[in-house]
């Protein structure tokens, strides 16, 4: 018996697309999280470092403002390329109560 193989489908006929939309919502909203917090991260280390200031070094009010987009799209994609790895260690609160009956405060 052989199966044959096509691109973007596994042997139980469902496309691979399908399954990634099944994920639940919940899940995607978390590792968003996640990243955004590593991005922050990144633009801190890269404001202490000094970069910001670096980039304003002769330009004025208006470099000034531009330096800190910049700051934040260098930091966004240093986390998507290479994260810090920090994010995978927080534990995110449940948005559910808990099963004991225990109230969680607004």
């Amino acid at each position: 018996m052989s199966l044959s193989v096509m691109p973007g489908m596994e042997p139980s006929g469902l496309q691979t697309g399908a399954l990634d939309a099944k994920r639940p919502a919940a899940e995607k909203a978390e590792q968003n999280i996640k990243q955004r917090f590593e991005q922050m991260l990144w633009s801190e280390m890269l404001s202490h470092a000094g970069l910001e200031k670096a980039l304003t070094l002769g330009g004025g009010e208006a470099a000034s403002s531009f330096s800190r987009y910049f700051v934040e799209a260098i930091a966004k994609d240093l986390a998507e390329t290479h994260p810090l790895g920090l994010a995978e260690h927080v534990n995110l609160p449940s948005s559910q109560p808990e099963a004991e009956g225990r109230d969680i405060l607004p």
